[in-house]
Parts: structure tokens; C-alpha cells; sequence
């Protein structure tokens, strides 16, 4: 008699979302509801609570603006590094709230 043992699928980490995925599409984007519709776009499912984006309740982006220069931190809420931050955009207040001058 012989076993059969059936052979195991390949690991897939398709669906396995990253800072670095996050921090990789939203990188040029200082406004933080176009980002968020990006990250929608991508497949994901995206949060905005004032100024920060939850992806999949697993990622946060937190969108930091002072002095007229903006930009992302990018990280996994259970603290497993690294941090990522993207951006550096020259911006208004104006522009990072989506008003017109």
C-alpha cells in the first residue's frame, strides 16, 4: 500500500498588505482624501480619521504637515517595524485641507 500524501500549494503573499505597499502608493499625494480613494482603488479598504488613513485595519498612515512641508509616516498598528515616510511636499494649509485660494 501506498500513501499518498497530497503535495502542499505554493505560499502566496498576494494578499498580504505592507507599510511599504502603502507608503509605495500614496507616496506623491499630500491630500489625504485623494489618498485614501487611491488606496480604495488599489483594493483596499481605507479609513480616514482625521489625519490618518487606516488600510485594512492593519496599516496606518498618518499624514504630518508643518511649516508648509507634508508628508506620510507609514506603519503597521501592531508596532512591527520599520516606519516609512514619504512625502515632503511644499503645500499650503489651503491645499492640505482641500481649499480654494
Amino acid at each position: 500500500m501506498t500513501l499518498q500524501i497530497p503535495t502542499p500549494e505554493p505560499l502566496s503573499d498576494a494578499g498580504v498588505i505592507t507599510a511599504e505597499l502603502v507608503a509605495k502608493t500614496i507616496a506623491s499625494i499630500s491630500l489625504i482624501g485623494v489618498a485614501c480613494r487611491t488606496l480604495e482603488q488599489a483594493g483596499y479598504t481605507a479609513k480616514i480619521l482625521a489625519n490618518r488613513i487606516t488600510v485594512d485595519g492593519v496599516i496606518e498612515a498618518q499624514l504630518v504637515s508643518t511649516n508648509g512641508h507634508a508628508w506620510w509616516e507609514i506603519y503597521a498598528i501592531d508596532g512591527t517595524p520599520p516606519v516609512w515616510t514619504v512625502g515632503g511636499m511644499d503645500q499650503t494649509m489651503s491645499d492640505w485641507t482641500g481649499c480654494v485660494e
